[in-house]
């Protein structure tokens, strides 16, 4: 199904980049692996790379080639 200008995976992008994976990271590296502040930073620095990566995945799917302009 597309959606025009791609609003809800733009949508799903903020909130799997803001919430799952930035806090999720930071708890795991902090917390889990007893990194404390340093993990909460690399799990922070290492989120910011998951729009470009979700992004990747996006350009390369048949919907986003076969749309029509």
């Amino acid at each position: 199904m597309l959606f025009i200008g791609s609003s809800l995976r733009s949508v799903m992008n903020a909130l799997i980049d803001g919430v799952v994976m930035r806090i999720g990271l930071a708890l795991l590296f902090g917390l889990v692996f007893g990194m404390k502040h340093y993990g909460f930073w690399l799990g922070d620095a290492i989120a910011g790379f998951t729009p470009f990566i979700i992004g990747i995945i996006f350009y390369a799917s048949s919907p986003f080639r076969s749309r029509k302009r």
